[in-house]
């Protein structure tokens, strides 16, 4: 902010009195009214204003390019008790990267908050940490604690390569978060997750191997995957993922000229009995 310090002079305009004596004819001097000196006003120094942290209530992450919503479009999304994916009809991303509509599921609230926004033009991932969100079976209030939604959406690829290797990345990640079993402290609501994953194409489809490794108050799990996702619209579910336990859903997507995405949905299931949720993102090149 720039401080505009104005300098105000006051001058007093000087008078001549002439003052005449009796009888002379000489004019007396003229006395002259000596105008005050002026004092000049210092300029203010402005206070310091410290910087104020980022409230933990603000969205956390960014994207490196809007997500680029094609015909093909897919979602995936996953919540405490709910798993879905489909047609990305309708998609609406914020200024941040958060997408707050997806097909039919609408976040709403004030705040409401995404944690961990990731992506570009090929995809767009996030987790919705406040507020609440509705689909087809109602809603969903989400009040920053382990009750958290994690969504990636991506474009289908038109079609699989009949062959090639692929060396993917160390991926994106929401962090996993508790979704019931155990005995965690509130601290352990959500922990973090790393991982690798392999890709190739042959003509059985699409070879992937994947492994992430999650933790959280001190305790680790671990989900693998070795499968065959036999065309490009299609999906792999492995291990125990529908039913709550270990495992994972495995998408691909297109990740733009010569480069591929590969996608999971994950549960784990930690050493102390603790479940935990979340999704990854894969770019192979």
């Amino acid at each position: 902010m720039q401080l505009n310090h104005a300098f105000v002079l006051t001058l007093i305009a000087g008078s001549l009195v002439a003052c005449g004596g009796g009888g002379s004819s000489s004019p007396a001097d003229p006395v002259v009214a000596v105008n005050p000196p002026v004092t000049p006003v210092a300029p203010v120094t402005p206070p310091v204003v410290p910087v104020t942290p980022t409230a933990t209530g603000d969205n956390t992450g960014s994207v490196s390019a809007r997500f680029v919503n094609g015909d093909n479009s897919r979602f995936v999304f996953t919540s405490i008790g709910l798993q879905s994916n489909g047609k990305a009809s309708t998609l609406v991303q914020d200024t941040s990267g958060a997408l707050s509509t997806i097909g039919s599921i609408v976040l709403t609230g004030n705040p409401s908050v995404t944690r961990e926004i990731s992506g570009d033009a090929a995809f767009a991932q996030g987790r919705w940490f406040k507020g609440a969100f509705s689909n087809s079976s109602g809603a969903t209030t989400l009040t920053g604690n382990n009750a958290s939604a994690h969504y990636v959406a991506y474009n289908v690829l038109a079609a699989l390569p009949a062959s090639g290797t692929f060396t993917c990345d160390a991926g994106t990640f929401t962090a996993p978060s508790y979704t019931g079993g155990g005995s965690v402290p509130s601290s352990a609501n959500f922990g973090t997750a790393s991982g690798n994953a392999s890709l190739s194409f042959d003509g059985s489809g699409a070879k992937v191997a994947l492994t992430i490794d999650a933790s959280a108050g001190g305790s680790t799990g671990k989900v693998t995957a070795t499968t065959t996702i036999a065309s490009a619209a299609s999906s792999s579910i492995t291990g125990n993922y529908l039913s709550g336990g270990t495992g994972a859903q495995l998408m691909l997507g297109d990740g733009g000229t010569g480069r591929y995405l590969l996608l999971a949905a994950y549960k784990a299931q930690l050493a102390n009995g603790a479940n935990y949720q979340g999704v990854a993102t894969f770019r192979c090149s």
